[in-house]
């Protein structure tokens, strides 16, 4: 996992169906484009470090970029571990406050306990990354920031690690654990009980939450196709005005391909796609590949046979959080679990000796796919 990962780190797709064919927000100088008395409305921006593009069909085309952006900004303000005083970034730097014991394998450590305003957007993310954190085995683990910046990848200054130190890492890993957190919340504040030097990360989870709390508020607005997309996650409803259907085309999962070399396409409608990978977020020292997924139960970047991995969800948040931890889990563990996860599918990139990538699929994720 990285403080980035969900934006910066693959885009294993691009809406080239859609995206690519209309240019900017609707401006006097690109205005919406009409098909059947409907106008294809484009917005487009930048937030949480990458990009965002959405694209509605309005009788009446209706210009919503200016709710959108501040709607993007609160969400920044209560999860972004690069603004300073959003609300994950003073959990993260706490050090102060009532102190509390916590029994952690046998020994009592000490605690830290704090109390902040009840912020839904938080809220949301901390109770989807707990159910996550659950369901897989903790494998994805929202806690795992100090690795994530130790090994370069977080908000702290990016350098490679040239010299692995595993009693470093070894005490960094007293600080990594969701387990490890106590949490009461009610309907005007929530306390938490954290390890000293514990930091949250939402960034596998955030994005997919941001997609999908745009959705809703497009749908609030009688809007009822549209496709909402941030750094590479999306979510998708309804169809394009000339009745097509939304098509998201999944990139070529290789090192050295370009963000245009496209592997497949699927179809979506009512459901959110996320995706994660290695192969554009790393680097090498000596010959050795430090990818930017953290693997939280051994403290050091997971290397696998997956090259990249992508989740088909009724919500795009839980997609988002998946991608990451089937990252970590690998190919047989995660194809395990996806089954026995309710209107959620998966495809599991990975490459053979030849070096062809072969694929894996979860039993319902064809339906998607769209052929030739």
């Amino acid at each position: 996992m990285s403080a980035n990962r969900s934006s910066s780190l693959i885009n294993l797709f691009t809406c080239l169906c859609l995206i690519l064919s209309v240019s900017a927000c609707k401006t006097d100088k690109n205005p919406a484009r009409s098909v059947n008395g409907y106008e294809t409305v484009v917005v487009d921006g930048k937030t949480m470090g990458t990009t965002y593009h959405i694209v509605y069909i309005d009788s009446v085309s209706s210009d919503y970029k200016t709710a959108i952006d501040s709607i993007l900004i609160e969400i920044n303000q209560a999860v972004s571990t690069y603004i300073p005083e959003s609300i994950i970034s003073k959990i993260n730097k706490d050090s102060l406050g009532q102190k509390a014991t916590i029994l952690k394998e046998g020994d009592y450590i000490e605690n830290l306990k704090y109390s902040f305003p009840y912020n839904p957007h938080f809220i949301e993310n901390y109770i989807n990354s707990v159910n996550v954190f659950r369901r897989t085995a903790g494998y994805y683990d929202p806690t795992v920031m100090p690795l994530v910046n130790y090994w370069g990848f977080g908000y702290t200054a990016k350098k490679p690690v040239t010299k692995t130190y595993s009693v470093k890492v070894n005490k960094l890993m007293d600080a990594v654990g969701f387990g490890y957190w106590s949490d009461q919340i009610s309907d005007n504040q929530m306390q938490y009980i954290k390890p000293i030097n514990a930091q949250l990360d939402f960034s596998a989870i955030a994005k997919g939450y941001a997609v999908d709390y745009i959705s809703t508020f497009l749908e609030s607005k009688n809007i009822k196709s549209y496709i909402v997309e941030i750094g590479g996650e999306v979510y998708c409803k309804g169809q394009k005005a000339n009745n097509k259907k939304w098509t998201i085309a999944l990139s070529k999962p290789q090192i050295n391909a370009a963000i245009n070399d496209i592997e497949m396409a699927v179809s979506l409608d009512g459901v959110g796609l996320a995706s994660s990978g290695n192969y554009r977020n790393f680097y090498e020292v000596d010959d050795q590949i430090y990818g930017h997924e953290i693997n939280p139960h051994t403290g050091f970047p997971e290397m696998n046979d997956l090259l990249g991995v992508s989740v088909i969800s009724s919500n795009c948040m839980i997609a988002d959080a998946y991608a990451t931890a089937f990252m970590v889990m690998g190919r047989e563990k995660s194809i395990e679990l996806i089954e026995r996860i309710p209107d959620t599918e998966a495809i599991f990139f990975h490459a053979s000796s030849e070096k062809n990538i072969l694929h894996t699929q979860s039993t319902g994720f064809q339906q998607y796919i769209v052929t030739q």
